[in-house]
């Protein structure tokens, strides 16, 4: 396991998974705006932000955060991911 190599050396894993970033000069307005729109936060992340949550990765504040993916989307993941439906919605009656 990738979490565990390099532990005997203090050695941590972790990955920063950048959403929307905000990119100066890159982005149209209107494209913008769009792309804002779609995430729940209501704003593109800027890339100081992920800069920050890599700060906090190398801190000493984070020693046992390892094997981790730190999402830096603003909700959007969580704005695409739905509830599945309970398993008595989609498995067929059992006869009792």
């Amino acid at each position: 396991m990738l979490g565990r190599a390099g532990e005997e050396k203090g050695v941590r894993r972790n990955v920063i998974a950048a959403g929307l970033m905000d990119m100066p000069g890159r982005d149209t307005s209107r494209r913008r705006a769009d792309r804002a729109a779609a995430v729940p936060f209501g704003r593109q992340g800027y890339c100081r932000e992920a800069a920050y949550a890599a700060l906090l990765l190398i801190s000493n504040e984070s020693c046992c955060v390892n094997a981790t993916i730190l999402l830096v989307d603003g909700g959007h993941l969580a704005g695409i991911v739905r509830a599945q439906p309970a398993i008595s919605e989609w498995l067929p009656a059992l006869p009792r």
